[in-house]
């Protein structure tokens, strides 16, 4: 899509959006971006609930893991994580939109004074209600890089959350929480990224390749793939059409 067809769209969503947001009532319009989050864990009505109690029967708790919990933060608590520097620019509604949308889902709230620690609270704080032994896979998330210079590019990258900040949160609570570890295959230092991952205790290894700019089917990659089987680690990779991709990887 070339650049002015692509300020047009924009500029289109944002003129539809604010028709849409002035048909509403101002009061009904705040409410739509505000998440009722509740204070502490479950309400008891729901914890002690009959449907909720019966759908641990037979169940092991151990053996529930929840392989996609995203880690997100600013780095203004050191976490080194970063979002797209257009999602805090007002010249930018839409993304500015689709930040508040993503932390009011997250229940951290604007006044917070770290998004960093108040996403991490929360996160914990959801966890609580859930039997010892359920446990979340913490995602990390690696930048987008060039495929044609071997750079990172942050004005290609939404959020990027560190290896050693989803092992660091992981530490904290072992019993609720491992890590995943999230490394682009077209950095120079990949497999070498790739073992100390492995090293530090990562479960799997984590792609979004439309966002991170991955040809998934690029021979170059096929040193790294050799590494994961070798491994046997476990790859966790959203995104269509991925069945081409079978030929390419080692039996």
């Amino acid at each position: 899509m070339n650049r002015p067809r692509r300020h047009l769209l924009c500029c289109g969503a944002a003129v539809a959006a604010g028709l849409f947001s002035a048909l509403v009532a101002p009061n009904t319009a705040q409410a739509m971006l505000i998440h009722p989050c509740e204070e502490g864990g479950l309400p008891p009505a729901l914890r002690e609930h009959p449907l909720v109690v019966r759908a641990w029967d037979g169940l092991d708790p151990t053996q529930l893991w929840d392989v996609h919990a995203h880690l997100l933060g600013t780095g203004d608590a050191g976490s080194g994580c970063r979002i797209h520097e257009q999602m805090t620019q007002w010249w930018h509604p839409l993304e500015s939109l689709r930040r508040r949308v993503i932390l009011d889902g997250a229940c951290v709230p604007p006044e917070a004074p770290s998004v960093d620690r108040a996403y991490v609270q929360r996160l914990m704080q959801l966890t609580q209600d859930f039997p010892a032994g359920a446990r979340w896979l913490l995602l990390a998330f690696d930048e987008a890089w060039d495929d044609q210079e071997p750079q990172a590019r942050p004005d290609w990258t939404t959020f990027h959350v560190p290896n050693v900040y989803a092992a660091e949160i992981a530490a904290r609570r072992p019993h609720r929480f491992g890590w995943v570890a999230s490394i682009h295959p077209y950095r120079e230092d990949a497999l070498q990224r790739l073992d100390a991952a492995i090293g530090a205790g990562a479960l799997a290894l984590k792609w979004l390749p439309s966002s991170m700019n991955i040809d998934l089917r690029a021979p170059r990659l096929r040193p790294f793939y050799a590494r994961m089987a070798a491994a046997r680690s476990i790859w966790i990779v959203s995104g269509p059409r991925l069945c081409p991709l079978l030929s390419f990887l080692p039996v």
